[in-house]
Formats: structure tokens, sequence, C-alpha cells
């Protein structure tokens, strides 16, 4: 039995170790995306994707240090690693808890921070505006919900019918000047708005990241009840 409990929580803990890298792959993905999310959302927003690529890392090393101590059979270090593993857990069915109850409301918080950033647009920081710009065209998008959202920024009020340049699908200097009066306006802007855009690039990479992490909790309860076995029969 000692040997069945050795090889399966080693095996597991490999699996700890591929979701690990699984995990570190899919924020570096996120992260990768910076210059273009970045600019959009408020200060503070983009630092989850950080934070789900250091619980990776968190992941990776817990997975190598399982598979040293189902090699080296120790009482101590498969107990320390029960405990590590199953704190690591509980933190993750409450996380998911969280996310679950609170989606909505960190999304109305998303959507706030964006409005906060495109009504600095045209303002003094003209880095910023190029940037926003930049990231409309990128992303083929306009505003925060659709274009109609530049009516009610300061670039919108300063300049009457207008949407930011970046709307347009040909960017130039001046092309979003009285555009929202053109009755073909859809042919010349992009009209979907920036954070169903950023929503919709990121739908495969957070369903990836929850699939690891659903595999993840899985072979985490394993490998609890594995070391502990082991550790029991370990002299």
């Amino acid at each position: 039995m000692g040997c069945i409990s050795k090889f399966t929580l080693f095996v597991t803990n490999f699996i700890v170790f591929g979701v690990g890298v699984a995990v570190v792959a899919l924020a570096s993905i996120v992260i990768s995306k910076d210059n273009t999310y970045g600019v959009l959302l408020s200060e503070g927003t983009f630092a989850l994707p950080i934070i789900i690529l250091i619980a990776g890392l968190i992941i990776l090393l817990i997975g190598f240090l399982g598979c040293c101590g189902a090699a080296q059979e120790s009482r101590c270090m498969l107990y320390t690693y029960a405990v590590i593993v199953l704190i690591l857990l509980l933190a993750e069915i409450v996380l998911g808890i969280v996310m679950l109850v609170y989606s909505n409301k960190a999304e109305d918080l998303i959507i706030e921070g964006m409005d906060d950033v495109f009504n600095d647009y045209g303002k003094d920081d003209k880095s910023l505006t190029k940037a926003i710009d930049r990231a409309q065209h990128d992303l083929q998008c306009c505003g925060v919900h659709n274009y109609t959202d530049w009516e009610n920024f300061y670039y919108g009020q300063q300049h009457n019918n207008s949407v930011a340049d970046g709307c347009c699908k040909n960017m130039t200097k001046g092309c979003g000047l009285d555009v929202l009066v053109d009755p073909d306006i859809a042919s010349t802007i992009y009209t979907q708005g920036c954070f169903y855009a950023i929503k919709e690039d990121a739908k495969d990479a957070t369903i990836g990241l929850g699939v690891a992490c659903l595999i993840l909790a899985l072979v985490q309860a394993f490998s609890i009840s594995f070391a502990c076995s082991l550790a029991k029969e370990a002299r």
C-alpha cells in the first residue's frame, strides 16, 4: 500500500506541477496584453493577473515539494505539505465563492474605472490620449459600453457629436469629429464598447484558467489524502 500511495502522490503532484505551469502560462498571456488592456483599466485593476501569476508560481513550488516529499517519505514533510495544500484548497474555494457572488459588483467597479480613464481623453496628458486611441483601434471598440458613451465624456462635451479618433476604422487626426450625426456611422467607426471587447478577447484565457483551477482543486484533494496515508505508513 505504501508503494501505491507513494506513486499516486508523486503522480498527482506532477499533475499539480503541470497545472501550475498552465496557470503561469495563462496569466502571462493576459499580462502580455498590458499595453492594450492596461491603458483602458483604472490603476490597480490589472494587478489581478499578476496575483494569479504569483499563485501559479506557488502552485508550481508546492507540486515540486510534493514530489520530493513522496520520494523521501518524510512524515514531517508529508504532513506539512498536506496542511499547506489544505489551506490553499480552502482559500481557492473561498475565492471562487467570492468571485461568483460579487462578479457583477466587480464588473461595475471595472466599468467605473474605465469611465474615469476615458473621461481624461483629450485633456493635458497627450500620451494618455494617444494610448487610448491606439487601444481602441487595436481592440476595434469605441467607448466603454458603446460609442454613444463619448457624448458624456469630457472630449465629447468639448466637441459635440464627436468620438475619439481611435474609434475610427481608418484612424487619422480629427477623424472622430461630428461622426455621431453620420447616418452611415457603422461603416466609419467601431461601435462595440471596449469593456465587452476586452471581455470577449480574454474569454478563452478565462475559461482555460477556470478549467485549470477545477482540475487543481480535485488533484489537491487527492494529494492531501495520499500524503496523510503515506505519512502514517512512513517510519
